[in-house]
């Protein structure tokens, strides 16, 4: 007879904590949801469309990362918050809870790589660049080096078992185990996650200050010469000044642009004499239409330049904004983190309502796994580009398929 009341206690302790996390189970399954399809879509378009470069190893390394997460962390997650007082799987909490650590930690060590690279392209563009080849072996690493940080999630964690609030029903839960939960170590291991993340974001403010200055150096010395440079009488200044502009961000010493902007006035009177001649009349047409083509390839070489400059700033922005959505959604994890820290009866001492947002802010570092397709879809023009075609060809194979269908069954 006691151990059915026991039994009827703990499944209502049960119920009630569940209707606690219904706004964590709704916010995980939600994610869940969204990023399995747009980090799938992600993963899809960027392999199958795109040429093989560093920015897309990156995306894809993060793509595949979120991917996992919403396929193995954010389904455990949802167990955690249904059965949050009778979760007896030992080995299962240890497995799913290294995962979820490895993931996030090697997400955060691979933007710190894509923030050194970004610097070397942006900031150091004559030196040497990250190859393709050393990105695929760089992600790799860095998802090592999240393995070797996660593992004393493995030792520590596992099944838990604690007093309910009725005292005399024991529950389990998947937390830091018994042996090492009234030891310093989980304290510890937390303090050096919060350290890491502090570092991290140090790291990548200074690279994205550095990187966000150089552009703006850039884009002002492009402005300045393009006022010296411009002619409203030469038909030539347009192109020139676009050369300028391309060349412009490569240049590091005074000597250097003002070289550049020598030879530029020497190439224009140069493209003069030959066009008006001696006493200003015209040359014969061979030579015109021979300098007109080189013009023509040259405008089109700046074009292109221009077009690679302009795509270089887009992938940067975008990279960015990854960076900047990860920050953020992780501070009020962490934020919670160091409050359960340092006021051990926090919960305890939270009325419903502080429990069921707990509970959702609790969960917000999963958005970061969800959002990286959606920053795609609003700042990279050439992947909208592409979900469209996809979403066209999907669209045209499924009422092929149906005609055909209908075709066969009449």
């Amino acid at each position: 007879m006691d151990v059915n009341m026991s039994a009827v206690e703990l499944e209502r302790l049960e119920n009630e904590q569940v209707i606690q996390n219904v706004g964590g189970i709704i916010l995980v399954s939600f994610l869940m949801c969204v990023g399995f399809g747009g980090n799938s879509v992600a993963i899809f378009v960027y392999l199958r469309r795109f040429k093989p470069s560093t920015y897309r190893t990156f995306i894809v390394s993060l793509a595949i990362v979120d991917l996992l997460t919403c396929c193995v962390a954010m389904p455990f997650s949802l167990v955690i918050l249904i059965y949050p007082i009778t979760f007896h799987d030992n080995l299962g909490c240890k497995l799913f809870r290294f995962v979820s650590y490895v993931m996030n930690i090697g997400s955060s060590i691979i933007l710190l790589t894509i923030a050194a690279e970004r610097y070397r392209k942006i900031c150091v563009p004559l030196g040497r660049q990250m190859s393709n080849r050393m990105s695929k072996f760089i992600c790799v690493v860095d998802i090592m080096l999240g393995v070797l940080l996660s593992w004393p999630v493995a030792v520590m964690y596992g099944s838990k078992t604690f007093k309910t609030n009725n005292g005399r029903i024991v529950g389990t839960e998947c937390s830091v185990n018994n042996y090492y939960a009234d030891t310093k170590y989980p304290a510890y291991f937390n303090i050096f996650l919060i350290f890491i993340f502090v570092a991290a974001l140090l790291i990548l403010s200074i690279v994205y200050i550095l990187i966000g200055k150089e552009i703006f150096l850039t884009k002002k010395r492009t402005s300045k010469t393009n006022q010296t440079l411009i002619l409203k009488s030469d038909p030539l200044s347009r192109s020139q000044t676009d050369e300028v502009s391309c060349s412009q961000p490569y240049q590091k010493d005074d000597k250097s642009r003002r070289g550049l902007v020598e030879n530029i006035s020497d190439y224009k009177s140069e493209n003069l004499e030959i066009s008006l001649g001696e006493n200003g009349q015209g040359t014969n047409s061979t030579e015109s239409k021979s300098k007109c083509c080189e013009l023509n390839e040259e405008n089109k070489t700046t074009k292109d330049c221009t077009t690679k400059q302009l795509r270089n700033l887009v992938i940067t922005r975008v990279l960015f904004i990854i960076t900047v959505v990860f920050v953020c959604s992780y501070v009020p994890h962490l934020a919670l983190l160091t409050a359960a820290f340092l006021n051990k009866n926090l919960l305890s001492n939270l009325s419903f309502a502080g429990t069921v947002t707990y509970q959702i802010f609790r969960w917000t570092f999963f958005i970061n796994n969800v959002a990286n397709p959606i920053i795609y879809g609003f700042y990279d023009s050439k992947f909208v580009r592409e979900v469209r075609i996809l979403r066209r060809s999907f669209l045209a194979h499924i009422l092929k398929y149906n005609l055909r269908r209908n075709g066969n069954a009449s």
